[in-house]
């Protein structure tokens, strides 16, 4: 499965989602997906049947049946611009660790399976948290439930950004790729490095990306407080780099957006 998030109707980073869940699709062994082409024009003719809505987002789940035919669902769901967006967690998200012995190391395929790992997300929840912070049987910090992690930190005037690799076992994000991009041509050092909890007091900051929400704000790990949204925190650069990013791409849908279309 993959999730995306379309402004307007043109979806973000469609090319990069398509080929992942490709991809992904292959390695659990659905020998034929969809032609990529086939599934834009499905996303266009779904987006163009919903109509108004300036956000949308979309699922697709691929699924082979008995006979080992593949077959695929596509759901909308019209957002708001608050669901879409940091804006709808102000005071950032307080994130609960978790260490799950089974966790697979290497790169993630992307399912809707969750399995027993509900029952710690839940507890996360039930105790005052948004999100589990997975992490691996070694004691490496992996990603959120549903999002992947950066961390901030400082030592003396340098400043370290730091994202757990794909072997400590996560999904490899689109935003998370996109985010290490632009911080790259911006010659704006990210480091993909492991990175344990013992680690922790030492990050100042901390934030998520998803497809759906961008960049998130992390206020808390367990008990360790940051300060990731103080007005001068590293976060607010990167955030105003990846905003920068998609007005420039998606400019017309942003105009649209936010009510500037001279048409």
């Amino acid at each position: 499965m993959t999730t995306m998030l379309a402004k307007g109707a043109r979806v973000v980073d469609l090319d990069r989602h398509l080929d992942r869940l490709a991809d992904h699709a292959r390695q659990i062994l659905l020998e034929k997906p969809p032609s990529c082409d086939v599934m834009k024009f499905e996303i266009d003719s779904a987006l163009a049947m919903l109509g108004p809505p300036l956000m949308t987002k979309i699922r697709i789940m691929l699924f082979a049946d008995q006979g080992g035919r593949i077959n695929r669902i596509i759901e909308l769901e019209g957002l708001d611009i608050d669901e879409a967006s940091s804006d709808g967690k102000p005071e950032g998200l307080k994130l609960s660790s978790h260490c799950d012995k089974a966790w697979p190391r290497g790169s993630h395929v992307k399912t809707g399976y969750l399995g027993e790992r509900q029952v710690a997300i839940q507890r996360a929840i039930a105790s005052g948290y948004d999100d589990v912070l997975w992490i691996n049987a070694d004691g490496e910090m992996a990603e959120a439930t549903w999002a992947n992690i950066f961390l901030i930190g400082r030592t003396g005037d340098l400043v370290e950004i730091a994202t757990p690799p794909a072997t400590s076992g996560i999904l490899k994000g689109i935003v998370r790729q996109r985010i290490t991009e632009l911080l790259t041509t911006a010659k704006i050092p990210v480091t993909e490095r492991v990175i344990t909890l013992d680690e922790l007091p030492r990050f100042d900051e901390a934030f998520v990306t998803s497809s759906v929400k961008g960049l998130v704000p992390v206020a808390q790990i367990d008990k360790h407080r940051l300060q990731t949204l103080r007005p001068n925190a590293v976060f607010n650069h990167i955030s105003r780099l990846y905003q920068t990013w998609l007005s420039s791409t998606y400019s017309s849908d942003y105009r649209v957006l936010h009510g500037k279309d001279d048409a």
